[in-house]
């Protein structure tokens, strides 16, 4: 997965919202999100999901000016290899909503990738609590899960897709009481959801369309 996704207001957001019963408004909008970005992830607890504003960057470090991006650590993504071993996995599950993201093949000929129909996405993600000693608060940090290539987007991004959840696995995918890695390995599995509009742009931080928009399907499955 490229390091940039959209999320933006639509009826799709308002209906994946409802349906993880948190508040839309209480997310983080933006049309150009970028490692390091405060984002908005949605964690499961005893007393029900909540909207959390966290770092697009898995691993964060202490400095003067409060808790920071670790420039050691480039982790916005979680490589779906290393997921089974993490304690996040077990612990640490959130939801990212997105209503768009970019992919290039090599870092050229980036395209927009959205869903179809209009409907969100609800990225997979593990999440971090940390203490920051200069605000004394705590703070949230997350990276987005990433799954082997699959062959409808071969010619856009042959490495790798975001971990793309199905609806009927939210509950599962945030409780805090599903703790055996066993019952949700299954998703590390890639799919399409939805069939994608992809439309070829420009650059990610800008994403002026420089072609036609063409539909990728989601029948065609698999790696």
């Amino acid at each position: 997965m490229c390091t940039n996704f959209a999320l933006v207001k639509t009826s799709g957001v308002v209906s994946l919202a409802a349906r993880l019963s948190v508040d839309p408004n209480a997310f983080i909008y933006s049309e150009n999100f970028m490692p390091g970005s405060a984002i908005s992830i949605v964690t499961g607890t005893e007393g029900g999901h909540v909207v959390r504003p966290a770092t697009w960057w898995l691993y964060l470090q202490q400095t003067d000016q409060g808790m920071r991006p670790h420039k050691q650590y480039f982790s916005v993504n979680t490589n779906h290899l290393k997921v089974p071993k993490k304690p996040e996995f077990r612990y640490r599950r959130c939801i990212v909503p997105a209503t768009a993201f970019v992919e290039s093949q090599d870092g050229k000929r980036p395209h927009l990738l959205e869903p179809a129909d209009g409907s969100a996405l609800a990225f997979g993600g593990l999440y971090k609590e940390w203490f920051d000693k200069v605000s004394g608060e705590t703070v949230w940090s997350t990276s987005i899960i990433t799954l082997a290539g699959i062959k409808p987007l071969e010619n856009i991004h042959r490495k790798s897709v975001p971990m793309w959840l199905p609806e009927d696995v939210y509950e599962a995918w945030l409780s805090p009481e599903v703790t055996d890695p066993g019952e949700i390995e299954y998703l590390l599995e890639p799919a399409l959801r939805a069939d994608l509009r992809a439309t070829p742009i420009d650059r990610a931080g800008k994403k002026n369309p420089t072609g036609e928009p063409f539909y990728v399907s989601a029948e065609m499955r698999g790696v």
